[in-house]
């Protein structure tokens, strides 16, 4: 079944299993495993994002009329947003009707710190199925947005029921332990980080939140060798990227301002 291959391909990406998907998928045929690709290339090597993106149009227009025109429009609306493109990502998931789409849409608009419209977007998922997960995951990244203390109180519950339903992961926890840290309680944020290193010792979030974490408890070095790992294991992870801009460019402006005393 197409959709069960794509969705297990997905998973793979999620695992950052890039060489695994693009070694099984370039040789199958048809704009979902095209699109496919193109968010393994760009997952794997961000750095290459403007020859992958010039791609992603052909595959969008051979998707129209595919049998999962929706799978196709997500897949290049995550390129899309891999690249930092947030007006293209929410003109190819506007064009879509899948609650995914929508989801990465809410996700996007969060991104670019308009609340107000990924509060309308919400709204459109709940009609479909305010209860499918993905809903759920959309509802309480909502919340969090939102950082006034009732919405980080209801995400913070979505993510307990979500994990009493399947199980705590290290998705659901790291969720958690960034209400608590809204909330003020970095102590309570760093024992659900630690049962998220427990399942996942490698986790780029999990570490990247217990340096945020160790910063407000005090812990610097703690803080260092977190990002460390991090950089160590996924150097082209968004933060990694963003956290080594900010860095050059504060190089770049001491020496500056040592060059003109």
């Amino acid at each position: 079944d197409l959709e069960c291959d794509i969705l297990m391909y997905r998973a793979y990406l999620a695992e950052g299993k890039y060489n695994l998907v693009l070694g099984e998928v370039q040789s199958r045929s048809g704009p979902e495993f095209l699109a496919l690709v193109l968010l393994a290339k760009i997952m794997q090597n961000p750095s290459n994002k403007d020859a992958i993106v010039s791609e992603v149009g052909n595959v969008l227009n051979e998707g129209a009329a595919s049998l999962c025109p929706d799978i196709v429009a997500l897949l290049c609306a995550n390129v899309y947003l891999q690249a930092g493109d947030y007006e293209s990502t929410l003109r190819v998931t506007n064009s879509a009707s899948s609650l995914e789409c929508h989801a990465l849409a809410v996700q996007t608009l969060i991104q670019m710190n308009r609340v107000d419209i990924a509060t309308k977007e919400m709204k459109k998922m709940q009609e479909i199925d305010e209860d499918a997960t993905v809903s759920q995951l959309s509802l309480a990244a909502l919340n969090i947005a939102m950082a006034d203390f009732k919405s980080v109180q209801t995400a913070y519950y979505v993510y307990q029921e979500l994990a009493d339903k399947f199980e705590p992961t290290a998705i659901l926890l790291n969720g958690q332990a960034v209400c608590f840290l809204l909330q003020g309680k970095p102590e309570q944020a760093e024992d659900v980080l630690q049962k998220a290193l427990d399942k996942d010792s490698g986790h780029p979030e999990t570490l990247i939140n217990l340096s945020i974490v160790s910063q407000f408890l005090g812990a610097k070095d703690s803080a260092k060798r977190y990002i460390s790992q991090v950089k160590d294991s996924h150097p082209n992870h968004p933060y990694i990227t963003r956290l080594e801009e900010k860095e050059k460019l504060f190089d770049e402006l001491s020496s500056a301002l040592i060059s003109n005393r």
